[in-house]
């Protein structure tokens, strides 16, 4: 099986290295980048699989960038991993395009299932916040 090409986007050093040490073994990663316009151009130049990204980041947030992204880029793959829990914001995310939620306090081995998933083309999300994420899109 071919590893899935993957970008990290996250501004906080300890969260990116413990990334690439857990997605080593299975994915190749290409990269990482700490604001959102540089995630926006290592998508353009890099064409990654998966992008792991972080809803907060400096100069445009995850969700913005996903935005962008989607106007030159439907293939790849926006897995969410943040610290928020907010249902609303997970809904925001899929409809910015992400194909996958989950919390940084989700284990790390749901990150390895999140982008198995992706990668046959399903969503993801984490059952930690799946029923309110319902709710949310039912009702936003």
């Amino acid at each position: 099986m071919v590893k899935p090409r993957v970008l990290i986007a996250d501004d906080h050093t300890l969260v990116v290295e413990a990334f690439e040490t857990l997605l080593a073994p299975t994915c190749e990663v290409i990269g990482h980048v700490s604001d959102g316009r540089a995630m926006v151009a290592a998508v353009r130049k890099h064409q990654p699989d998966v992008v792991v990204v972080d809803v907060s980041m400096p100069l445009l947030n995850g969700l913005d960038a996903a935005r962008q992204v989607r106007q030159f880029n439907s293939q790849t793959r926006m897995v969410f991993v943040t610290m928020n829990e907010d249902p609303d914001l997970a809904a925001e995310a899929f409809r910015a395009g992400a194909a996958a939620y989950l919390l940084k306090r989700s284990a790390g081995s749901e990150l390895l299932d999140a982008i198995r998933e992706v990668m046959k083309h399903h969503l993801y999300l984490t059952p930690l916040v799946s029923d309110g994420v319902m709710q949310a899109l039912m009702h936003g």
